[in-house]
């Protein structure tokens, strides 16, 4: 692997109301609020196992450690880069809380049964995964100059399926996946999902009340037959741009996002 980069190209930064330190590069993708949310899906104080697919610096699974102190979380990633800052980040001294129970491991998530055995990962024993997937089909639009940002952002075909069946095959008989995407790609979301979990939950993220949803936040079960549920939106903006009190909430690390 190679070295974390130097401090003048990473910056220490503070996420969740304070509650976790995180690295990430200076240019390029930079986490926001989509893993805000994200994390926001598993209730606090949650235990057993969580894996976060896509993990990149790491904030989502320090978040879920942060707020739920019996949680152990497994981050799992393809780029290297991220996963050294995430690493460096699990050990400064802000993230002592979190010491063994955040672990990261590289791994093409579309691998297989064989790259999760032999990246040590077990099936059929995790209670959470979440995944923040590359949004935008590749080659559909203009590409980030920025390598790093067209990783994080861009999805080879056949991607959101091989990461749902993943989850599917590394979840316990009523564990739960959760995932957030952009609201006009339901369709190819449903279509990952269905057949794989049931007690499907979809969580409509609107800017602003009025505005059509830009994101989607779904939650659903492993093994579970209930039926798909369309619930009230999340709004995140007041009129004058100002997040609304839940989204402050939220993102101060003091709410979950309800899904009942």
């Amino acid at each position: 692997m190679r070295p974390v980069p130097a401090a003048d190209d990473v910056t220490l930064d503070r996420f969740l109301g304070g509650k976790v330190a995180i690295l990430q590069p200076r240019a390029g993708h930079r986490v926001g609020l989509d893993a805000a949310l994200l994390q926001a899906v598993v209730p606090a104080g949650s235990a057993g196992t969580c894996l976060d697919f896509g993990t990149g610096v790491g904030a989502v699974a320090f978040s879920v450690a942060a707020r739920s102190p019996a949680m152990r979380v497994f981050g799992i990633d393809i780029d290297a880069g991220a996963l050294l800052l995430a690493e460096a980040a699990a050990a400064l001294p802000e993230n002592a809380a979190l010491v063994g129970r955040v672990a990261f491991a590289r791994l093409d998530l579309s691998e297989g049964r064989a790259g999760r055995a032999a990246a040590g990962i077990d099936e059929g024993v995790a209670d959470w995964v979440v995944m923040n997937p590359p949004f935008n089909p590749k080659h559909t639009m203009p590409g980030s100059p920025d390598a790093k940002r067209r990783v994080a952002h861009e999805a080879e075909g056949g991607l959101l399926d091989a990461w749902c069946r993943a989850a599917a095959a590394l979840l316990r008989p009523g564990g739960r996946i959760a995932l957030i995407h952009r609201a006009e790609a339901i369709f190819e979301v449903l279509d990952a999902l269905s057949g794989r979990f049931g007690d499907l939950r979809i969580k409509p993220v609107h800017a602003r009340a009025g505005e059509a949803a830009g994101r989607i936040l779904m939650r659903g079960e492993r093994g579970s037959r209930a039926p798909l549920q369309l619930l009230p939106g999340l709004v995140v903006h007041e009129t004058d741009g100002q997040f609304t009190a839940e989204t402050d909430f939220i993102l101060r690390g003091s709410a979950d996002i309800s899904f009942s």
